[in-house]
């Protein structure tokens, strides 16, 4: 004799949830989530940690941009200062 079903076990696949269903009337007869594997704590922690990291990246990034200012400074003062050989150019049709 076949043996008659009176509930069905099922799991949610969106939200993981064991669920309990009657068959006849397709109704849920009972619902059980089931609990993260993390807590606020871990989620408060990844938060500061990736705070952290940002922080640290602009930091960073910000005194590779100063270095990098400064070095086209530094090329700027050296173009001025050799701009003093060239201030008469020469006349290529000119005859000295």
């Amino acid at each position: 004799m076949a043996k008659k079903m009176d509930r069905i076990e099922v799991v949610c696949p969106i939200c993981d949830a064991n669920m309990v269903v009657d068959p006849k009337t397709g109704l849920v007869l009972h619902s059980e989530k089931q609990k993260p594997d993390y807590s606020f704590e871990d989620a408060l922690d990844q938060v500061k940690t990736r705070k952290e990291k940002s922080d640290e990246r602009f930091e960073k990034t910000f005194q590779d941009e100063r270095k990098r200012r400064e070095a086209l400074e530094d090329k700027f003062r050296e173009a001025l200062e050799s701009k003093d050989e060239l201030d008469e150019p020469p006349n290529p049709f000119g005859i000295d």
